[in-house]
This record gives structure tokens, C-alpha cells and sequence, in this order.
């Protein structure tokens, strides 16, 4: 089995990576042994929808995904279902309303980490840049290769992340990590709703409860 990691960095040290412009996001372990993974996240930008907001984030060209040559790198993707008001909304502690994706791509193996946190916002939406603190989540392996190791599981990913409003890029982007996680998995992982059900219900339903990863 191969050991995941990324730009060379083991996960099974304490942990690893790069702070940026984009912000920086840190997935935990909440197993026996704590383990931290700090993602490079090199650009990002984000995209207002009908029923949510995209933003991704990754240190990954979308021109080297869509090649599909082997890459090291992180892609992160996080839908903003709705946007909580300071003073006004009351938080639970276990309330959602973003969906969350974690890539992880070293080489040939790759792991999607995938779930629901809560985040506060930065900025209204629509404007150049936004910006959203995530304060907690509930993260797990949903799909990877077979070579993949998951030393992760189950996880919590927070930080702060900055994107740019820029609906083509975001677009592309995603489209092209969900391509070349569907071709490295043979397995279709990135969320499309059903006809006759709500993007926002179905997004809250998977994160509340993330399906079990599928690896090769």
C-alpha cells in the first residue's frame, strides 16, 4: 500500500504544507493518534449558483487535471448552502451549512475526504473576493484508489480560505477534478441532485452522513 501524500509530505507526521494567500486549512485526525495535514491551496475562486455558492480551491492547474498525467496536490471544494447573519443566527453546534470535498492527489493514488461543517463568512457575495472561516466539520474517506492509506479518518477540517469571484474558473475547475477523480476511482463521487430534489437538500443530506469510501 502506498503511503498518501502530497508534494512529499508523509501524513504520518504531525504535519506539513505551506501558508498562502488563499487562506490555510488544516484536516485533523480525531482517531487515537492525531495527525494534522495542512493542503497548499495555491488559487482560489468562487462561483454563486441557483441554490449555493462554489468555491474550490487547489494548488493544481485545471489544465494538469485535465490531462490526467499524474499529479501531486490538493483540490478542495466547498458549497456554501447558506449564509449564517452575526447576532442574528443562532448556532447549534452540530448545524451545516456547507458541503465539503478534500482531494488528495500524490501520483497515482488519490483519497477524497468528504462531509459537513459550518462556516462564517467575510465579504458579501458577489463581491471580487470572499472570504469564509470554517469552524468545524465532520470529515471522512468517501473514495480513493487502492494504493490509497487513510490515516485520517474520521476528521475535522478548519481554517479560513479566500477566493476570487470568477464563475468560469471555479466551473472548470471542478468539472476537471471531478473528471479525474472519476477516471483514477471508476466511480462517479462528485454530487449532482436528482430531479425533483434540491441541490441544498441533498448536499445537507450527504454531509450529515457521508458514504462509505469506495476504493478499487
Amino acid at each position: 500500500m502506498a503511503l498518501l501524500c502530497a508534494s512529499a509530505c508523509a501524513l504520518g507526521t504531525a504535519g506539513c504544507g505551506t501558508v498562502n494567500e488563499v487562506g490555510t486549512v488544516e484536516l485533523t485526525s480525531l482517531g487515537g493518534t492525531t495527525r494534522t495535514l495542512r493542503p497548499a491551496l495555491g488559487t482560489g475562486t468562487y462561483a454563486q449558483e441557483a441554490a449555493q455558492s462554489s468555491f474550490i480551491l487547489s494548488d493544481i492547474d485545471f489544465s494538469q487535471l485535465e490531462s490526467g498525467t499524474p499529479v501531486y496536490g490538493y483540490v478542495l471544494h466547498v458549497n456554501l448552502l447558506w449564509v449564517p447573519k452575526a447576532g442574528r443566527t443562532a448556532v447549534d453546534p452540530t448545524a451545516t451549512n456547507t458541503s465539503i470535498r478534500l482531494v488528495v492527489i500524490a501520483g497515482r493514488e488519490l483519497g477524497v475526504y468528504g462531509g459537513g461543517g459550518f462556516a462564517w463568512p467575510d465579504g458579501e457575495l458577489g463581491e471580487p473576493e470572499f472570504s469564509l472561516e470554517l469552524v468545524g466539520s465532520n470529515m471522512s474517506l468517501i473514495a480513493c484508489t487502492a494504493g490509497f492509506q487513510d490515516l485520517m479518518s474520521p476528521a475535522s477540517l478548519t481554517g479560513t480560505i479566500t477566493a476570487t469571484l470568477d464563475d468560469a474558473a471555479t466551473r472548470r475547475t471542478r468539472r476537471s477534478a471531478s473528471q479525474y477523480v472519476t477516471n483514477a476511482t471508476r466511480s462517479v463521487r462528485w454530487v449532482r441532485a436528482p430531479e425533483g430534489e434540491t441541490l441544498e437538500s441533498l448536499l445537507l443530506s450527504v454531509a450529515d452522513a457521508p458514504s462509505p469510501a469506495i476504493c478499487p
